[in-house]
């Protein structure tokens, strides 16, 4: 079963009125920033938004969107999954002045000039914010060694640099 691919922009201000809700997928690969920050832009993030308006007539949208991404261990250099929830709680505002305005309970989201809110870039925004700043597997073991592989191992015939030292110091005896 196929879920439905969430709208790319919508009127917020019409969804809130409504009391519109969205539930469906996004493919990382179309959230150029966040692939960015991956091994591989592969997966789909799973979210649902809930448009409404509270008590002080103020349009908001609650919402979540979870998925897993791959970036590079920061130990091994390895692949390591990373599970990645984020939650939405935005109100929308026309211009910084509005924003500023906005009750500390909301994050403020400045809507585009014709009045659009991209439902994509919000989401992916949320999620590069719940990114680790360095990513590590919990088990990881790291193995140091800073020898030459090609390098044979002589242990049994090893020579004494100053074995010369030796021998002159014999000779002038």
């Amino acid at each position: 079963m196929s879920k439905a691919q969430l709208p790319v922009k919508v009127d917020p201000r019409r969804c809130a009125d409504q009391g519109l809700s969205y539930e469906g997928v996004i493919q990382v690969q179309q959230l150029q920033r966040l692939a960015s920050y991956l091994v591989d832009a592969e997966g789909e993030i799973e979210a649902q938004l809930h448009y409404s308006v509270d008590e002080e007539r103020i349009r908001h949208v609650n919402g979540e969107a979870k998925t897993e991404v791959r970036m590079l261990c920061q130990r091994c250099l390895e692949p390591v999954v990373i599970t990645l929830n984020a939650e939405l709680n935005l109100a929308f505002a026309g211009s910084e002045e509005s924003a500023q305005n906005l009750p500390g309970r909301y994050d403020p989201y400045i809507v585009d000039e014709d009045g659009k809110q991209n439902v994509h870039e919000a989401i992916e925004e949320e999620l590069i914010l719940g990114l680790p700043l360095i990513a590590y597997h919990d088990d990881c073991v790291i193995t140091t060694k800073f020898e030459d592989p090609r390098a044979g191992s002589d242990e049994g015939e090893k020579s004494n640099p100053f074995a010369v030292l030796a021998q002159l110091k014999a000779n002038k005896d």
